[in-house]
C-alpha cells in the first residue's frame, strides 16, 4: 500500500520471456499486486513466470466486487445495474483466464489471453482485474524493462494524494531526452502528441505515447475499458475516453529507458497511420 491506498501494476507482455523477471524482481514493496497479462506469446513468458514465482502469498487478501451481493432496496437500484453492466461487460474483453491457484492471496496474478488481442486489450484486461478489484491506484508497465521502478511511487503519487485520475510519464521533457531517444521515434512522438492534444482536448500533455501510467479508481469505472483501442494507439484512445468522462490529467518527468535488452515490437509506419 502508499499512504493506506492499494497499488496495483499491469504489465503487458508480449515474448518477453528474457525480460519480465527483470520487471517482476524490481517490482517496489508497496506494490499489492502485480498483473501480468500475456498477450498469447509465442515464447514461454508465461512458463517463465510461473515457473520463477516462489512465496507469492499477499497479506491482503482481495475478492472480486463482482461477487458481492447486493439485497435491493428502494435507494441501491443503481448499484445493482453497475454490478449488472460489469458482469456483462466480461464478453467484450478478449477471451483470457487467470492461471492463478489462489488468486484472491496471491501478489502476482497471471492472466493469460488465448488469442493476441494487441497491447491495448492486454492493459484493457489488466484494468478490468483491478477495477473489479477496488484497486485504488494501477499503474502500467512494460514487461520489456523500459521503465525505471524507483520512478513508480512518482507516478502514482497524484493519484493517490491529490485525487488525480490520470498521471502520464513524460520522457520528452526530460534533459537527455534528445540524446536517448531515438530521432525517428522522438520526432513521431512529438507529431503524434499534438494531434492528441487537438483530438483529446487535453492541451497540456506532451508525452501522449509515454506507456508509463497510473490511473484512478474513478478513471476505471468512468471508461468503457472494453472499448479502448486493441493496439498501440491505445494511449491517443484512452486520452480521449478520459476527457470526455471529466478525468483529470498530470504528467511527471521520467527518465527515458532504452538498451536494457528490449527488443523493439514497433513499425513505425503501420502503427502511425491507423493512430493517425
Amino acid at each position: 500500500m502508499l499512504d493506506n491506498k492499494t497499488v496495483a501494476v499491469v504489465v503487458p507482455c508480449y515474448n518477453e520471456s528474457q525480460q519480465i523477471m527483470m520487471v517482476l524482481d524490481s517490482m517496489p514493496s508497496f506494490v499489492d499486486r502485480i498483473i501480468v497479462v500475456d498477450d498469447a506469446s509465442k515464447d514461454d513468458t508465461v512458463g517463465t513466470v510461473i515457473k520463477n514465482l516462489t512465496d507469492n502469498t499477499s497479506t491482503l487478501e482481495l475478492t472480486s466486487n463482482l461477487n458481492n451481493e447486493i439485497a435491493p432496496n428502494i435507494y441501491n437500484r443503481a448499484d445493482i445495474e453497475v454490478k449488472r453492466k460489469s458482469i456483462d461487460e466480461i464478453q467484450k474483453f478478449t477471451p483470457s483466464e487467470i492461471l492463478n491457484k489462489n488468486p484472491n492471496t496471491e501478489k502476482i496474478i497471471v492472466i493469460k489471453h488465448l488469442e493476441n488481442g494487441g497491447v491495448g486489450a492486454a492493459i484493457a484486461t489488466g484494468y478490468k482485474w483491478c477495477k473489479d478489484h477496488d484497486i485504488d491506484c494501477t499503474a502500467v508497465m512494460a514487461g520489456d524493462g523500459q521503465m525505471d521502478p524507483d520512478e513508480l511511487e512518482s507516478i502514482c503519487k497524484p493519484v493517490i494524494a491529490e485525487d488525480i485520475d490520470y498521471v502520464k510519464g513524460n520522457r520528452l521533457i526530460h534533459k537527455s531526452a534528445w540524446v536517448i531517444i531515438p530521432r525517428v521515434r522522438f520526432l513521431g512522438n512529438s507529431i503524434l502528441s499534438i494531434l492528441t492534444k487537438i483530438a483529446s482536448g487535453y492541451w497540456g500533455v506532451s508525452d501522449t505515447q509515454s506507456g508509463y501510467t497510473a490511473i484512478s479508481n474513478n478513471a476505471l469505472n468512468s471508461v468503457p475499458l472494453y472499448d479502448i483501442y486493441k493496439r498501440y494507439g491505445m494511449p491517443n484512445d484512452l486520452l480521449v475516453k478520459l476527457n470526455i468522462a471529466f478525468c483529470t490529467i498530470r504528467e511527471v518527468k521520467i527518465k527515458p529507458i532504452y538498451g536494457v535488452g528490449e527488443k523493439s515490437k514497433l513499425n513505425i509506419i503501420k502503427v502511425s497511420l491507423p493512430i493517425l
